[in-house]
């Protein structure tokens, strides 16, 4: 593991200069899981387009392109940090319950296939084989793929930033006559990965007006959090505080939260600034070196804090995403640190009414009717969010029809 050499005990400093404990292997992961939740804290399918996807570098494996369309839950950018005590050679076999694992670099080189609900629907799992190399070997970092100056090197780029990462170069070889040519040879300072799922995460966040409620279903307590609001160049953010797990037996239920958004007065930028740094500082606590830390926010520090909307941010305990997200390495670390973040974006009853209004209304479409529905600015979330308006609609139908029921009844009367 690199660890700040003043503090450390037990340490011993390699010819390379850097500095580690005198284990066979350590591995550090992070990652985020990113849902959708309606007005009751439901978890709504919701859309990734394939124009998101095309926002990766092209060295990268598009997979078989699960990642595009609705899903219930999207597993981005888990990236794989190696710290060995020599070079070694290194399996690793990772998988998604309930989903598939889609884009990798370097790309999978095979895993398990299983079928699940609900049409049989093929899961992917993924396997890389390869060598770990010092982070100054000099052909080792010649062989990385340059990232071209694009907007594509803002989600992928940063992972690289971590100096004291060693290299990972893939055993896969081109196959003569393959149709698809990917860049060779396979190297990376990390395994990157996403994935895509039919499945929701035991934690629901839901927003009215603004007041944000979370409730934890998970065993583990939730140590920290944060509430954003984004809308119209100005943020606001709330702590979620500490959230006990949910109630074993009859003890006392502890595990919901309530929380109030402050005054919507801040700019997005200032806002911004404030929770990369409170960000930074605890996922570095949580066991991640400051430089991965730094790395995990900038690559997601855009869409985190400045898309509008309301959304919350979990780090997660490391026990449910072992289980969401088995991974087996070998040879065996000494120790694996898995550092996730559950993403929940909430659609507000106010927002579900409003597109409601937008989308009933049966006229022809204008100028003043598109700029209306741009002002929602769903983005990514536009489809699910139009699940949940029609969801909304269709309660209200109900009640209404069960109430003209009622009243029918009382007439008879």
């Amino acid at each position: 593991m690199v660890v700040n050499c003043g503090t450390m005990k037990t340490a011993i400093l390699f010819s390379i200069g850097l500095c580690h404990f005198a284990n066979a292997l350590e591995v550090h992961e992070w990652g985020t899981f990113t849902v959708l939740s309606g007005p009751s804290g439901d978890q709504i399918p919701w859309y990734a387009s394939y124009h998101d996807l095309a926002r990766l570098p092209p060295f990268v494996s598009s997979g078989l392109g699960f990642k595009a369309g609705m899903a219930t839950i999207r597993m981005e950018t888990p990236v794989l940090y190696f710290y060995p005590e020599k070079e070694m050679a290194v399996t690793v076999d990772v998988s998604f319950v309930n989903g598939s694992i889609a884009e990798t670099f370097p790309h999978s080189s095979g895993g398990s296939v299983a079928f699940g609900p609900p049409y049989q629907t093929p899961l992917f799992a993924a396997k890389w084989t390869g060598t770990l190399h010092p982070p100054t070997d000099k052909k080792a970092l010649a062989e990385i793929p340059a990232i071209l100056a694009s907007p594509n090197a803002e989600p992928y780029g940063a992972a690289r930033e971590v100096p004291d990462a060693w290299i990972f170069e893939s055993d896969l070889k081109p196959t003569p006559g393959s149709p698809v040519q990917h860049h060779f040879p396979q190297v990376e300072k990390f395994i990157f990965y996403r994935g895509v799922g039919n499945d929701t995460i035991p934690v629901t966040a839901r927003v009215q007006g603004d007041n944000v409620t979370v409730e934890n279903n998970w065993i583990e307590a939730l140590q920290f959090g944060v509430a954003l609001r984004v809308r119209d160049g100005k943020a606001a953010w709330v702590r979620v505080p500490v959230t006990a797990g949910r109630p074993v037996k009859n003890t006392p239920a502890e595990n919901m939260a309530e929380i109030t958004f402050p005054p919507l007065d801040r700019p997005v930028a200032e806002v911004e600034n404030e929770l990369a740094a409170e960000w930074k500082k605890v996922l570095a606590q949580s066991g991640l070196t400051p430089a991965e830390a730094s790395a995990m926010v900038e690559t997601w520090r855009s869409t985190w804090f400045r898309e509008s909307g309301e959304r919350v941010f979990l780090l997660m305990p490391q026990a449910p995403v072992d289980a969401m997200l088995p991974l087996e390495i070998s040879p065996t670390p000494e120790k694996t640190t898995r550092v996730f973040v559950a993403r929940i974006e909430m659609i507000s009853d106010q927002t579900g009414a409003r597109l409601i209004d937008i989308l009933s209304d049966t006229n022809t479409i204008d100028d003043k009717k598109f700029a209306d529905f741009t002002a929602l600015d769903l983005g990514r979330f536009g489809a699910g969010a139009t699940d949940i308006a029609v969801a909304i609609q269709r309660r209200r139908m109900t009640d209404k029809f069960h109430s003209l029921i009622k009243f029918g009844a009382k007439a008879e009367n």
